[in-house]
């Protein structure tokens, strides 16, 4: 298409700028033609910016001369920053092989290339704007001095009214970085870091950013080319730690599975204080989720020092047994071994100090037992309205009888306490049943104070050490999200601080003379020998002499049983005899107040050049072929070289193929613990009071409240189990009257039910349950029933056998099919089953044993369907098969998963079990014979009444039921 050109000139000077230009105007279909200015417009000239030009270069031409290369450019910068830009060094020589020069150059300097390839970020940008700037220095071999002379002073661009966020300018100078290298050893925070910087050098344009690069690029300086493992390795072997660690292999990869460490200095105190230890675990300190496994003892001081850590996989049995077997390594001498050992109620941990420590005297920590015995007087201790006592009040009174339970000192004392304890709570049956069958007949050895007095603990009946111990670790651990070497870290530098802590309490002993026991002759023996805390304990109990005398009946003589210390009818002989204490009458735990290495020696002692078994490696390496020698090789490797280990870190969940997961919430980076289940309940129980009080109506959540103000059958009063909790996940507080479902279920069984998980009542309801049990989700239950589809194929000839003809099996295989998809039903998960896919028993309990490889049990009442056991029909008994029941609740067309205790009743087995299973599984039954024995037994003793249908009545024929 043609246009006509514009017969004007095309430059236009700056006075013509106004002046018309002529044009013809082409239409295009009616428009004008892009791109032409219309006749009689003028001409707007380009939007260009001037061009600015900035000349420095009066302030860099000088006769200035400097001895160093550094110096100078360190002059040049101090100038530029006065002007408000930062210089970069282009080109330097050091004239080895050319002539000895230097360029510096604006930061600005230099032409931007675009980049092939698309930026991820639209936000970025450049500094480069072409600017001359340009300076160059010399070296006059003459002189040997550098000079600087300007080539180009001028600059094309503003100059900044400050330096920050100029990177040259805020460039940590050598001293800075050391200083920032020691902060970050130090665990410094970096906003902390950056404002010392600024205070000691108000001219620092150093930026936070560079801070945190700063500090990368040292951690990265420090690991090199090391794994995780290796450097947390060799931070250990540095630092003379005593550590070792075991490992699994997973898809042919060795990842760390446990790892137990000690600090020198906690070893020697260790072997100085033995005689109790406190052990408990905590979390959120690292990224991995491992349970931080930590042992505490406390000094002659009384100073609590930690022992030993570990990082575990899981808090099991075989896990604690591992790590105190490497705590009892510790001990140089095997007299030394502990005489009692707090824990909390964590019952795989007391299980395994018996194996490891036999010998010591494993006791509960009674905080934690009183805290769940108040929690559960809230939830069950309950008050009829009309009553003068409050529900408070009375539940303060049971909690105080409970605790003189714990108090009583002698075994006749705790049976009229626990007479008096019964009689009150007589109200209150489950109550008392939850008191008795779950602490007092199970750990009355570890709690009471008649059975636990007999050994020595030092006052010491709670874990309330450990527990400091875990906030003093998280109070130097940053987040909970770091790695094992970060962790390491904190507990490294908390470790150098508690042993300064430790010696300053020690010096102070040593040093410092208690004016209470001056010209006293029966402290006169134990000046300086003894701590004073010791001497504390001595001055307290000799006030009891005018009670006691020295009559050991009224002693009780507690302190020697219980302290190592002298009693108060031995220090009324000593008084009346004006003698002092000796010292061979107090404890060795005491004497102590100083940090002692013992030597070793006795049985303990031993070869350590190991020639004996140098010797034999050799006459393995002689006579071994390749292939042991390659292991012997790498195994003395390790030993030799720990750093070189090729263990991986702990697996981690990984992203796997297939559908889209569920949105999973990132790991908080906060190290404080989680509630407990007791102070939950406090909290919400301490805002129904005060609402209560504040109000004549009952609390109800908003969400739950009836429209009426009082509670009726349609709109109950929430229980405990609906208080609304500010936390994710709490744990339910449910009890037995209030658990779902318990009224289908055996009356006899109630105290062996733990809980009822309700699941969806989709058709599905079975499946859900068993996925619910074994894999912790109930929208697993797909998985669970191609699983039992695929067992019904390769074993067809069986199941047909058990279920006694082809048409059966068939009806059983098309139920594990899904469903034929219609328009209205797209999805098994959005569709509800028809009664042809509903799981049924007891045929598919055999095929849910095998697959799962567990013990299924069905519990109803009579009216729902049989009590029955199905085992597995194929596998040998596991070790522990009473862990690996699953329990199915029958309730009117509605399956649900009941929470069995461990050792519970539980039904007998199926008929067909017996005669279909193989050889090797019959082991499952005898494991469960005394169990079945008992259920058998309380369900011949329940009075079972069935429910009949007898029609209706009317006001003329009225139903009579005799």
């Amino acid at each position: 298409m043609d246009s006509t050109r514009t017969k004007a000139q095309n430059s236009v000077t700056e006075g013509e700028i106004n002046e018309v230009v002529e044009v013809r105007r082409p239409v295009v279909l009616g428009l004008f033609a892009t791109g032409i200015v219309p006749a009689g417009q003028p001409r707007s000239p380009p939007n260009v910016p001037q061009p600015i030009e900035i000349d420095t270069s009066s302030h860099f031409a000088t006769d200035r001369e400097e001895n160093d290369r550094d110096e100078l450019i360190k002059w040049a910068r101090s100038v530029s920053q006065s002007l408000r830009f930062a210089i970069i060094v282009r080109r330097s020589d050091s004239g080895e092989k050319r002539k000895a020069q230097l360029v510096l150059e604006c930061e600005r300097s230099g032409k931007y290339v675009p980049a092939k390839k698309k930026l991820k970020s639209d936000t970025s940008g450049t500094r480069k704007c072409e600017c001359p700037f340009r300076l160059r220095g010399y070296y006059n071999k003459a002189t040997k001095l550098w000079r600087l002379t300007v080539v180009n002073g001028m600059h094309n661009h503003e100059l900044d009214k400050g330096l920050e966020g100029h990177l040259v300018a805020g460039r940590l100078k050598p001293q800075e970085k050391d200083f920032m290298d020691e902060m970050t050893r130090n665990a410094v925070a970096p906003k902390n870091i950056l404002s010392t910087l600024k205070e000691r050098d108000p001219e620092n344009k150093t930026s936070a950013k560079q801070v945190y690069n700063a500090r990368h690029r040292y951690r990265v300086k420090m690991r090199a080319s090391m794994t995780e493992m290796q450097h947390l390795c060799k931070k250990l072997d540095d630092n003379k730690y005593y550590y070792k660690y075991r490992t699994v292999v997973e898809n042919g990869v060795e990842h760390l599975q446990d790892i137990f460490f000690a600090h020198p200095r906690s070893i020697t105190l260790f072997n100085s204080f033995h005689t109790v230890l406190m052990m408990d675990s905590t979390y959120k300190t690292s990224k991995y989720k491992m349970p931080l496994f930590e042992i505490v003892g406390f000094t002659s001081t009384e100073k609590t020092f930690n022992v030993a850590f570990a990082w575990l996989s899981n808090e099991k049995e075989d896990n604690f047994i591992w790590a105190l077997q490497q705590l009892r390594c510790l001990l140089r001498r095997e007299t030394n071994l502990p005489k009692v050992i707090l824990t909390d109620r964590d019952l795989a941990l007391m299980n395994a100090i018996p194996a490891v420590f036999p010998e010591a005297a494993a006791l509960v920590c009674r905080f934690h037992v009183k805290k769940n015995v108040r929690t559960k007087a809230v939830e069950l201790v309950k008050v009829r309205d009309g009553e003068k006592v409050k529900a408070a009040d009375m539940r303060e009174r049971v909690c105080l009888a409970f605790e003189d339970v714990l108090d009583s000192s002698t075994e006749a004392e705790y049976t009229e306490n626990v007479m008096a304890f019964r009689k009150l709570c007589e109200r209150w049956p489950k109550f008392v049943r939850y008191v008795e069958e779950t602490i007092l007949d199970t750990d009355k050895e570890k709690l009471v104070s008649a059975w636990v007095d007999k050994h020595m603990h030092m006052g010491n009946h709670t874990t309330n050490r450990a527990e400091s111990a875990h906030g003093v670790l998280k109070s130097y651990l940053t987040d909970g999200l770091g790695d094992l070497v970060k962790g390491w870290e904190s507990i490294h530098r908390m470790l150098g601080n508690q042993f300064t802590q430790v010696q300053t309490e020690f010096g102070q002993n040593m040093s410092v003379y208690g004016h209470t026991y001056r010209k006293k002759t029966l402290y006169s023996t134990l000046m300086f020998k003894i701590s004073r805390r010791a001497m504390r304990y001595i001055h307290t109990e000799s006030k009891r002499v005018e009670f006691t005398g020295m009559d050991s009946m009224k002693c009780g003589c507690l302190m020697r049983t219980n302290y190592g210390l002298p009693c108060a009818c031995l220090i009324a002989k000593k008084l009346h005899h004006n003698r002092p204490i000796r010292l061979d009458e107090v404890y060795k735990h005491w004497k102590i107040i100083c940090f002692q290495d013992e030597e070793v020696g006795g049985d303990v002692e031993d070869d350590y050049a190991c020639t004996a078994e140098w010797q034999a490696i050799q006459e393995r390496l002689r006579t071994a072929d390749v292939s042991m020698k390659n292991e012997i090789r790498d195994q003395l490797r390790k030993i030799a070289y720990p750093t070189t280990t090729d263990v991986e870190p702990p697996n981690t969940n990984v992203k796997s193929k297939g559908a889209k997961k569920k949105k999973v919430v990132r790991g908080t980076r906060s190290t404080s613990r989680d509630k407990s289940r007791w102070e939950h309940v406090e909290e919400y129980f301490t805002e129904t009071q005060a609402s209560q009080s504040s109000k004549p109506s009952p609390s109800i959540p908003s969400h739950s409240r009836p429209s009426s103000s009082q509670p009726t059958a349609s709109n109950p009063m929430p229980t405990v189990s609906e208080a609304p909790l500010t936390v994710s996940n709490p744990l339910p507080l449910t009890s037995s009257s209030q658990i779902f479902g318990i009224n289908h279920m055996p009356k006899f069984m109630h105290p062996f039910i733990e809980d009822i998980i309700n699941v969806d009542g989709d058709g599905y309801c079975g499946y859900r349950a068993v996925a619910l049990a074994q894999r912790g989700n109930e929208d697993d239950f797909e998985l669970i029933r191609c699983n039992m589809s695929r067992e019904l194929r390769l074993n067809k000839d069986m199941y047909v056998a058990i279920f006694g003809c082809e048409e059966r099996y068939q009806y059983i295989c098309d139920a594990l099919l899904p469903p034929p998809r219609t328009r209205q039903r797209t999805s098994i998960r959005n569709s509800v089953a028809p009664m042809d896919k509903w799981f049924t028993l007891p045929d598919m309990g055999h095929i849910v044993a095998t697959i799962l490889d567990r013990v299924v049990v069905q519990l109803s009442i009579l009216q729902n369907g049989p009590c029955e056991t199905f085992f597995p029909l194929r596998s040998i008994p596991s070790p522990n098969p009473s862990s690996r029941v699953i329990c199915l609740g029958a309730l009117p067309d509605h399956y649900v998963l009941v929470k069995l205790k461990v050792g519970c009743p539980i039904p007998k087995s199926n008929k067909s079990w017996k005669q279909y299973c193989a050889k090797q599984s019959l082991g499952w039954e005898d494991s469960f014979i005394v169990a079945q024995h008992r259920f058998e037994e309380m369900m011949s003793t329940e009075n079972v009444v069935p429910i009949q249908i007898v029609g209706a009545g009317s006001r003329e024929t009225p139903l009579v039921i005799d």
